[in-house]
């Protein structure tokens, strides 16, 4: 599985529209195996961010199949007048703005003295 980050601009003022439209996310589609298996969406301070964990396999292959899927076509196209620049099944990978993790630590709270 790889993770990866997709971070755009958000118009500021329209968080609740934002919000509202995931009301309406395509959760069925991606239960039934679209070649996702985690999405987290984020908004703030002008931001529009979803990390997005794609199954095992080809990333390119799974990821254009998410965002081929027809219900996330129609989530996408409800984001559009707030959200700039959103991926489209036919865009390269390499012309998006994605980010893969470089570091991730954590602390192991198991050996940790202090933790209760």
């Amino acid at each position: 599985m790889q993770t990866v980050l997709y971070v755009t601009r958000l118009d500021l003022g329209s968080e609740v529209a934002v919000r509202q439209a995931h009301d309406a996310f395509p959760l069925a589609a991606l239960e039934r195996g679209i070649g996702v298996e985690r999405l987290v969406a984020f908004i703030g301070s002008g931001q529009y961010a979803m990390a997005i964990t794609v199954s095992d396999g080809d990333f390119q292959e799974n990821f254009h199949r998410f965002l081929a899927a027809p219900e996330v076509q129609r989530l996408f196209d409800a984001l559009r007048p707030h959200v700039h620049d959103l991926p489209t099944p036919t865009e390269h990978t390499a012309d998006m703005p994605l980010l893969t993790a470089m570091l991730l630590w954590q602390r192991d709270v198991r050996h940790d003295p202090t933790t209760v």
